[in-house]
Parts: C-alpha cells; sequence; structure tokens
C-alpha cells in the first residue's frame, strides 16, 4: 500500500509557490514589429513633413523623358526619399541629405504617340550621425504631370529631308515612321526618298 498518496498534489502546490516567490511565470513576448527596417512611424516622424515639392518642368524628347523640380522638408528633417514613377510604374527612386534642394530625372525608352503620367513621390526622412537612415510614412507629398511626343514623320525620321514640292510625293513622305520591321512599301518609301 502507498503511504503517500498525495505526493504529485504536494510537488505540483510547492512547484507553483516556488514560482510565485520567485517572480512568477513567464512573461509574454512582444510580438515582432511588421515596419520594414529604415521605416519608423514614432515620435521622431511625429512633426516632420515634405513641405515643398514641385515639377518645374517635364517633357520628353526622341524616347527620353526628362524632369526637374525642387523639394523642401520640415526643420527636424535633414533629408529626403524621392521617387520617380512613370505610368505609375517605380523607375527611379534616391535619397537627397538636406533640408531643401532640386531634383532631376532622366529615363530613355519612352514610346511616342500615345500620354505618360510621370509622377514624383518625396517622404521626409532623418539620418543620425551614425548614418541610420529614417524614413517617415506621414507628411509626404506627390506631385505629377503628363507628358508626350508626337512620332515624328519619316521625313524627319530618314535624314531631315526637304519636303517634296508636289502634294502627292510631300503626303507619302510625311507618313509615319515605320516602327516595326522595314519591309515590302516601307522600304520602297523609305528608298524612294533616300535616292
Amino acid at each position: 500500500m502507498n503511504r503517500f498518496p498525495s505526493r504529485p498534489l504536494l510537488i505540483s502546490l510547492l512547484s507553483g509557490l516556488l514560482l510565485a516567490g520567485c517572480g512568477g511565470g513567464l512573461e509574454p513576448v512582444p510580438i515582432a514589429s511588421t515596419e520594414p527596417l529604415g521605416v519608423q512611424e514614432s515620435e521622431l516622424c511625429s512633426a516632420l513633413s515634405v513641405t515643398s515639392l514641385t515639377l518645374t518642368g517635364a517633357s520628353i524628347f526622341e524616347g527620353e523623358l526628362a524632369g526637374s523640380g525642387s523639394w523642401t522638408v520640415s526643420t527636424s528633417s535633414n533629408a529626403v526619399l524621392l521617387e520617380y514613377y512613370v505610368d505609375n510604374v517605380k523607375v527611379a527612386y534616391e535619397e537627397r541629405p538636406s533640408a531643401s534642394g532640386t531634383w532631376y530625372f532622366s529615363n530613355g525608352g519612352v514610346s511616342c504617340g500615345v500620354n505618360h503620367t510621370f509622377m514624383v513621390k518625396a517622404w521626409p526622412m532623418v539620418i543620425d550621425s551614425s548614418g541610420v537612415r529614417t524614413t517617415c510614412l506621414n507628411g509626404s507629398k506627390s506631385v505629377s504631370k503628363i507628358v508626350s511626343e508626337t512620332c515624328a514623320s519619316c521625313m524627319v525620321c530618314h535624314g531631315g529631308f526637304a519636303p517634296p514640292q508636289d502634294n502627292k510625293a510631300r503626303s507619302a513622305s510625311a507618313a509615319p515612321c515605320p516602327r516595326s520591321t522595314i519591309g515590302g512599301e516601307e522600304l520602297k518609301l523609305f528608298e524612294r526618298i533616300q535616292h
């Protein structure tokens, strides 16, 4: 016969008293932040903003989209993050350390004959003395402009020849440039202008 039937109960009770006397059980582990590295929403960012963002010029020439402007951030910020979008696709970004300055953007391969939306977005930043960068998600600004380039005529595409004097030849040389493979009638037109 077992003389100590309540021994497991006694061990459980003593273990609980020991844990309570030594500070209790395990503390809950805090859930990790979902913010990506380098991006913080904190007291540091609460008063920061982009106070000015301008787009003073944007155009397309020979398939190259270019734009320029200026930016200013609030007093406690010492840098800005600039992102450049063409037709809602981010094509470039840069950080500019300073409280204000100018920006310039250039990107090739932009098609002619259609409207393109060029947009610049800016976020305030703080870069501390050890180089740690904090980009603030609040206080941002954006500016945009619709730009386009008229597709050149064949006369311009093939060397800028002077227009022919008769109306029939002039309309043939002013036809749009071939955008795909040259062949057939397009090749004959090209040969006719060259000779």
